[in-house]
């Protein structure tokens, strides 16, 4: 009865772990910057995707949603004339509501490097 028990408790605390794991992830938006590289400067882009249509919690169209941070990021690039990459970077994230959706926007600032 104990060996059950235990077994219990394990595959709660296995379930608990794997359930607030997808809670947060890990993002690669671009290249590593190389060993010895230039600062160039500070950079900041912003992107936005929107989910339309829907009752409050239930809105289910995306509309531009899943590549917010890569355009952002590439954004951010574009802001330091002849940077290739981005060190010290942060990500910022913020949503608006508005009638028939919500807009889900991606900040992203660093340093510009080449």
């Amino acid at each position: 009865m104990k060996g059950q028990i235990r077994l219990l408790c394990l595959w709660l605390l296995l379930g608990g772990v794997v359930l607030t794991m997808g809670c947060s992830g890990l993002i690669m938006a671009g290249k590593r910057p190389p060993e010895n590289y230039q600062k160039l400067g500070q950079a900041k882009g912003e992107a936005c995707g929107s989910l339309l249509i829907g009752a409050t919690a239930y809105y289910f169209i995306p509309v531009l949603l899943n590549s917010r941070v890569e355009r952002a990021y590439q954004r951010a690039l574009e802001s330091v004339p002849g940077s290739t990459s981005l060190v010290n970077v942060t990500l910022e994230e913020y949503w608006l509501w508005w009638v028939i959706g919500t807009a889900r926007c991606v900040t992203i600032t660093g340093e510009g490097v080449k």
